[in-house]
Order: structure tokens, then sequence, then C-alpha cells
């Protein structure tokens, strides 16, 4: 089967480590993702909080740039289009993210030149408050500069992810753009409470919009001890009742997070379908999940 995943911070993490994205000892790599006819993910390089927004600013160059020469040697195509990732004959596709906006520093000019080195999806913010605005463990909303990015990214065609938002700043969204929006890696707020899962409302908002919501293998999103497949089950369970199925697809976290029992790193998925093979869901449906509706929607909104 095909696998499309909407988040991954593997790119920061082989550049950290300086490790090869064909065989490593991270989540992910193109020996582990063979399990999968075609794979297509999207690769976030992170802005750290703890470092200042020009540094953050530089390492997005170096870390691309790396992660650039990674893929020309491993038969991967980077999209910068919805036409290009539909027709690519590629076994392996990516597009490249922004996961935190702290590097942009009030300088919107600097996001153009993210579009212009292939970030096609910008997580607006991470942790705290940055220029855009606050992250989910805050209450604060979009800034005013904050706004203007939302609507830079919307005129240049990077798509807005809220997840890490606050649900202000969620909302501040909402109200400026009518646009597909995503989040990339959220669970639901309704099956485990953390400020970082959607709200029932939020995921509706995003489904109704025609944008898609990514499950998270992040283990403080999933659940309380134990924290193994069962509990990711309910959270897709979950979403499925409010309606889902044309939604939800994965954006796992890998190399970003500590994933649950029973997964292990990418080639884990597998077993994530098995249970819910077990609990009933059809090949359709499966099939929605693991890589059709993220399909779908990239091809048609870049």
């Amino acid at each position: 089967m095909n696998y499309t995943d909407l988040h991954c911070d593997t790119a920061y993490e082989i550049y950290k480590t300086k490790s090869e994205l064909y065989k490593n000892n991270l989540h992910i790599d193109m020996e582990k993702s063979k399990i999968f006819e075609k794979y297509s993910q999207i690769f976030a390089i992170w802005s750290d909080n703890e470092k200042t927004d020009d540094e953050n600013y530089d390492d997005f160059f170096k870390i691309r740039n790396y992660f650039i020469e990674n893929i020309s040697e491993n038969d991967i195509i980077l999209c910068k289009n919805g036409l290009e990732y539909n027709e690519s004959k590629h076994q392996n596709r990516t597009f490249l993210a922004v996961e935190g906006g702290k590097l942009l520093a009030n300088d919107i000019s600097r996001l153009n030149v993210l579009y212009e080195n292939d970030v096609r999806f910008l997580t607006l913010v991470w942790n705290g408050v940055c220029e855009i605005g606050g992250a989910f463990n805050t209450s604060e909303g979009l800034t005013d500069f904050g706004k203007e990015v939302v609507k830079t990214c919307e005129k240049l065609g990077i798509i807005v992810d809220l997840s890490h938002g606050s649900d202000k700043t969620v909302s501040d969204v909402f109200e400026i753009t009518n646009k597909p929006v995503i989040a990339t890696h959220s669970n639901s707020r309704s099956v485990f409470y953390h400020r970082r899962n959607l709200t029932d409302e939020q995921f509706y908002e995003i489904k109704t919009r025609g944008g898609i919501v990514g499950i998270s293998l992040c283990r403080g999103h999933v659940s309380d001890e134990p924290v193994n497949i069962s509990g990711v089950i309910k959270h897709i369970d979950y979403y499925m009742s409010l309606g889902g199925e044309n939604t939800v697809c994965f954006g796992c976290d890998f190399d970003g997070a500590e994933i649950p029992d029973g997964v292990v790193n990418i080639s884990g998925v597998k077993n994530i379908i098995c249970e819910l093979k077990k609990i009933g869901y059809d090949d359709t449906l499966i099939e929605n999940i693991m890589y059709k509706n993220a399909d779908n929607f990239l091809s048609r909104n870049l």
C-alpha cells in the first residue's frame, strides 16, 4: 500500500546527527520505507525556541541544503506543486515545511525567501509566544504580523498548519481566511485532554473547509500510560465519528517525539493498519487514511 505522512522532524535530525537518509538509526529512512509501494512525506524544519530568530533562519538553509543533498542521492523527488506531485513516477516524494514561524522575525520578506527555497507548509507557532502569535500553552492569538503571514501564505501558495496553535490562534486563522488549512499532527482533545490536541469544533471547521488532519504518534498526545496502538486507534475512531473519512491522515511526528509501544519506527505503521482491519475498517477507508486523503488534498491545493 502507499503511505503519505504530513509531518516528521527527520530532516532536522539527519542534519544534527550527520546521518544519511538512505539508512540510519532514526525513525525514518528510505530502507525502512521500502515496505510501502509509494511513500510521500512532508519533512519539517524546526525553529528552536532556545535560538535567536537569525540563528533559526540561518539554520533553515543549512538543514535544507543538507537534506537536499541527501534526497538527490536516494531517488526522491522534492515536489513544489500538486501537479508535479500527482504525476510523479518516483517511489518517494517529499515536500518541505517549516515548524514554527519564529525565524521570520517580523520580516515578511523572509516568508518569500522560504517559498523560493521550496517551503510549501508553515506551522505558524511551536511553543510559547513568537512574533506570529501564541502556541497551545498560551492564550495569545495572532499578532498583526501573524495575520499578515497568514494572508501572505495564501497569496504565495504556502499551506497554513494549525498544529501547535493556541485556541485563539486557530480561531483567528479561521476568521481571516476561507482557504483550506491543515493540522499536520494533532489528535482529538475529546479522546485525550491535551491543549495540543484539537477540539471537536476545530476538527469540524478544518473538515468543512476541505482540509486534513494528521494523527500524531507523540506519546504525550495519545493517552496516559500505557501508550500503545490501541490509544492511537481511539483517536482515529473518534475522528471517524465526526465524519472524518475524507479528512483523517497520518502525521506521525517521527523523529520529533517518543512514539507508542508497538510502532518503533515508520515500518510500524503497518501494525496500526492491522489493528484497524481487526476492528472492521475496510480497504477503502484504510486507503483514505494511509494516503488518499492526503494525496487528494496536496493535488488540489498546491
